[in-house]
């Protein structure tokens, strides 16, 4: 059978599925015999689950699902003020017996209606972003932070076909995280670029990304590495990062162990380029699936350094709740392997609300105009969907 119609059979069957980015293609996982929400009172236990010393294990031993950003704060201690919320779980895994590959030419031609406004509204607007700067510059300079990411949301009224508007984000701008969750009372698209876990055994690898240029005529691969290297402000804030990065993984592995594997790297998508690094390490035996999850989320990335005072700052400052913004997506195998992405250039729509949020780093060199215009960069492969 052919990707067209197992895609049009399993849409049409009204059963939840996920589909999840690959080296080569995708899986589309579905059938799911477990639906696990997660709260703060459940998730040690959903952990104890799973772990396990199996070496042999079935292409259906895993669950693949997602942890909210509230809650990956909440597991390393940090508390929230009030925010206003949605009330969208926050996390939820899911156990699925089927397993199907697909291969990258996703085709989907959806029959709803066009019930999709093409008009956003923006939380916070241009004036209170450089309110908001301004506060946070003012922090960097007290040594409070080095770096930190301002969040803002796109929001629209809309019944979307969550898996035509997959098939045409994969053909217009294919990332290398990109994932869709399709479940009754929601759904996400992502085309997330970032792996901030993918274990294998003990080896344990992270690709921080910290660095984006518009793309713009006779820009290439070649003249946008040599713009990153030139400029002082995004070389500091990949630096923070990596660096950041690096620690954390130090936490859990082996001294000696972590290492640069490559060091700014350009990858390119549909409206911009991003500065890439990738560093691996070999994780202490001694070390569980919960202890890389407490070190290593939320992405570093995408909140600022250094990590925990940054998060409580941004916590205390932004009104909404993130939601599955900066949290992460991604598997656990029943041998102990897992793989997750940071959920960032995505939509989730739910009771018919999307809500598309990106964030930019402020540090002492930023400017509030240029952060600003940078989130809408980020955000237009997504927006141009809903046209």
């Amino acid at each position: 059978m052919n990707t067209h119609k197992i895609l049009d059979e399993v849409n049409s069957s009204g059963k939840p599925y996920i589909i999840y980015k690959k080296p080569k293609g995708f899986d589309l996982f579905t059938n799911f015999s477990k639906k696990i929400t997660l709260s703060n009172h459940n998730i040690h236990k959903f952990f104890k689950s799973i772990s396990s010393n199996k070496k042999k294990i079935k292409k259906n031993d895993l669950y693949v699902g997602f942890f909210g950003y509230e809650l990956l704060n909440n597991l390393i201690g940090i508390k929230f003020p009030k925010q206003k919320s949605n009330n969208f779980p926050k996390g939820i895994f899911y156990k699925p017996e089927t397993t199907i590959s697909l291969n990258e030419n996703l085709y989907f031609k959806t029959l709803l209606k066009d019930k999709k406004s093409k008009k956003f509204k923006i939380n916070i607007n241009k004036k209170n972003y450089t309110k908001i700067f301004n506060m946070f510059k003012k922090k960097i300079k007290q040594g409070k932070t080095y770096q930190i990411k301002i969040c803002t949301k796109y929001k629209n009224k809309s019944k979307i076909d969550p898996l035509d508007f997959f098939c045409r984000l994969s053909k217009s701008n294919l990332a290398p995280e990109a994932f869709l969750i399709k479940d009754n009372n929601y759904s996400v698209i992502s085309c997330s670029p970032e792996t901030l876990i993918n274990k294998k055994g003990r080896s344990i690898i992270t690709k921080p990304i910290a660095g984006t240029l518009k793309k713009y005529k006779n820009l290439n691969k070649k003249k946008a590495l040599q713009y990153f290297k030139k400029n002082i402000k995004e070389t500091k804030e990949h630096n923070m990062i990596v660096d950041m990065e690096r620690s954390d993984l130090s936490r859990i592995c082996i001294p000696g162990t972590v290492k640069i594997e490559k060091q700014k790297t350009i990858e390119e998508y549909k409206d911009l380029f991003h500065y890439v690094s990738l560093i691996k390490g070999k994780l202490d035996k001694k070390i569980k699936n919960i202890d890389i999850i407490k070190a290593m989320m939320p992405g570093g990335s995408v909140i600022g350094c250094p990590k925990i005072s940054t998060l409580n700052l941004l916590n205390n400052q932004e009104q909404e709740n993130r939601n599955i913004y900066t949290g992460s997506f991604g598997y656990i195998k029943f041998n102990g392997d897992m793989r997750f992405n940071i959920i960032i250039r995505s939509i989730i729509n739910f009771k018919n609300i999307s809500e598309i949020s990106v964030a930019s780093g402020v540090v002492i060199d930023s400017n509030a105009n240029h952060e600003f215009n940078e989130n809408y960069i980020k955000a237009k492969a997504l927006i141009d969907l809903f046209k």
